[in-house]
């Protein structure tokens, strides 16, 4: 169980590693070091839990999610030009009731994209660490089962 969450953490340290040093490269000038900023950015290892027919719980690679501010998927994506932003109202209840409006606006020139996050991707080479562990890890575990099953019989 534990070693496939070893993979996955492993794989999630090489590209936070790759992601942070991506981001303070491109966005050196820009990087406040707050709460929302883009030095914040991690990569986490999701998991997927099963309980297997001998009762032990085992564990499966998901997939590694990219964490970070909303505007770093801004910059990696872009905005398309002449995109409207909706107007509205917010109402704020404390301190007291509040009541305000937003106009709509257009990005005129939009923002064009930065793939940064791809290319942490690919210099991290976590994508090839996961193809050449997970079929090892996931082939042994079936021998593994394959043979338990034949010792009951």
């Amino acid at each position: 169980m534990e070693r496939e969450k070893e993979i996955g953490k492993k794989a999630a340290i090489l590209l936070k590693g790759s992601l942070q040093g991506e981001v303070s490269t491109r966005f050196s000038g820009h990087l406040s070091g707050g709460k929302a900023s883009l030095q914040a950015a991690t990569a986490v290892a999701r998991m997927r839990y099963s309980k297997r027919a001998d009762g032990t719980k085992q564990a499966y690679l998901k997939g590694i999610a990219i964490k970070m501010p909303r505007h770093g998927f801004i910059q990696h994506y872009g905005i398309e030009a002449s995109r409207v932003r909706a107007g509205g109202t917010r109402t704020r209840e404390k301190p007291k009731q509040t009541t305000y409006f937003f106009r709509a606006h257009l990005y005129s020139k939009g923002m064009k994209d930065k793939p940064f996050i791809d290319e942490a991707i690919e210099a991290s080479e976590a994508v090839a660490y996961l193809a050449e562990e997970l079929p090892k890890q996931r082939g042994e575990e079936l021998l593994i089962f394959i043979k338990q099953q034949l010792e009951k019989q």
